[in-house]
């Protein structure tokens, strides 16, 4: 075997290993202009992979050892861009206990007992001392299960979890190959989400179960595209109870799948969901469920875009922060668009579902008052199929909001975040540039249906 045709190959797989390293074992959170360079490495190195795999001599399985491989590096660390898992091992140890996760929030739980049986040392890692939990059951399943192996000890819980996630993420891979083919586009487009170094530095890496909840829902679209409705019904619930984003496209589905379809759809989900969550019931889950979920939309706020306008607007009027007032309202505002352009991209056939889940994504996120770099994913994960530029421009840039945690008071860089959102719109609009046709026609249609509607 020749090396020289792969010299360009291996030279970036070689940088990419070192970068996952330093990544995972070497850097903190708060050392930004650490971690700044070695993701720009790794985003150097990943584009040099895409044009290399692109090649007819190097084949999917060269790529799907890739993406295994620096997966694989991450295995033995603990989370460094993130501290969720502390809930996450919180939560998992609580079930092993026997003690609902949603009944009580941690505080609440160490105060109301003088030796409890998780470690202080965790509890001072949480984040969310004060708020009970807000995630779903498949999710808590798999905390549980780190914590039947390995009780409150760290490492051996991170493991657990990144196990699943990591088999997740390869699992969508392979689906995601299917895909494509039979979309009759090239399988190694995969990779545009497979060796994307967000996607691994987030999901594997820093335990964000988004990887598992994107697992089920693109099988479930393999299976929609393949009419095996009744288990694609499944994995959708799945999906939504690992993490609530797959919620978002319920009314493109209600509009595509028709009415018999769709009671089937319900009745899987609302059967589904509600099986899931036995073992949680009793008198206060969804009150302490529901406060929780508010309070991340009239509390939180992270890297948002339109909110941050609606914020200093309200400054100059008001005098104080609106986020009490503004996030209900525009979370409305988002909803509406949402369901107008669910409608508008409803098709039989579901084959758009992959450009009408990006577009439904994309106004939920700027619309959000939090947009974390993680979230990326759920859009990522179908630019092979819906060919958008936005989701990949934006992984690339959401790096730089790690400046916030430079130090230990999060003050978030205003002007870094302009920059961010300004060169996203830019590339957005290429995007809708390159489909202005389809997205005239639809606009045409929109139109004349409301004029319809006016006139009768």
């Amino acid at each position: 075997m020749s090396w020289k045709p792969h010299t360009n190959l291996i030279a970036a797989s070689i940088l990419s290993v070192i970068g996952f390293y330093v990544l995972s074992f070497v850097i903190e959170r708060s050392q930004f202009f650490a971690y700044l360079p070695t993701i720009t490495l790794l985003f150097g190195a990943y584009i040099v992979l895409l044009r290399e795999l692109n090649k007819e001599e190097t084949s999917f399985q060269t790529g799907l050892t890739l993406s295994i491989l620096f997966r694989g590096i991450l295995l033995f660390s603990i989370p460094v861009l993130s501290d969720d898992y502390f809930r996450f091992i919180w939560d998992g140890n609580l079930l092993a206990h026997g003690i609902n996760p949603f009944s009580s929030t941690p505080t609440q739980l160490i105060q109301g007992s003088t030796d409890f049986f998780i470690p202080q040392s965790i509890y001072e890692g949480l984040n969310s001392k004060d708020y009970f939990t807000v995630y779903p059951p498949v999710s808590q399943f798999i905390y549980w299960m780190g914590a039947m192996l390995f009780g409150t000890q760290i490492l051996g819980n991170v493991i657990v979890m990144r196990l699943f996630i990591f088999a997740a993420e390869i699992g969508s891979i392979l689906i995601l190959r299917k895909l494509l083919k039979q979309y009759g586009y090239n399988p190694k487009y995969a990779f545009i989400y497979g060796l994307n170094p967000l996607m691994i530095i987030e999901l594997t890496g820093n335990l964000h179960f988004e990887g598992i909840m994107i697992f089920f829902l693109l099988w479930a679209f393999y299976l929609l595209q393949n009419r095996k409705y009744i288990l694609a019904f499944v994995c959708i619930t799945l999906s939504v109870n690992t993490k609530l984003i797959p919620l978002l496209l319920t009314p493109y589905l209600v509009f595509s799948i028709g009415l018999k379809r769709t009671i089937y759809f319900a009745a899987i989900g609302v059967f589904g969901t509600i099986a899931l969550h036995i073992p949680f019931l009793d008198q206060q889950f969804v009150q302490n469920f529901g406060s929780s979920l508010g309070l991340y939309f009239k509390t939180f706020e992270f890297n948002a875009s339109i909110y941050y306008i609606v914020r200093w607007v309200g400054f100059q009027v008001k005098g104080y922060n609106i986020i009490q007032d503004a996030g209900p309202i525009m979370a409305l505002i988002s909803t509406s668009l949402m369901v107008i352009v669910s409608w508008l991209y409803r098709d039989k056939t579901l084959k758009n579902l992959p450009v009408a889940y990006i577009t439904i994504l994309m106004i939920y996120y700027m619309f959000s008052t939090t947009v974390h770099p993680w979230y990326v994913s759920s859009l990522l994960i179908f630019v092979p199929l819906a060919g958008t530029l936005f989701p990949v421009a934006w992984s690339l840039l959401l790096p730089l909001t790690y400046i916030t945690y430079r130090t230990t008071a999060y003050e978030q860089d205003l002007l870094l975040i302009a920059i961010e959102y300004i060169l996203v719109i830019i590339v957005l609009g290429i995007d809708v540039y390159r489909r202005k046709e389809l997205i005239a026609e639809k606009l045409r249609y929109l139109i004349l249906s409301f004029s319809k509607n006016i006139t009768n």
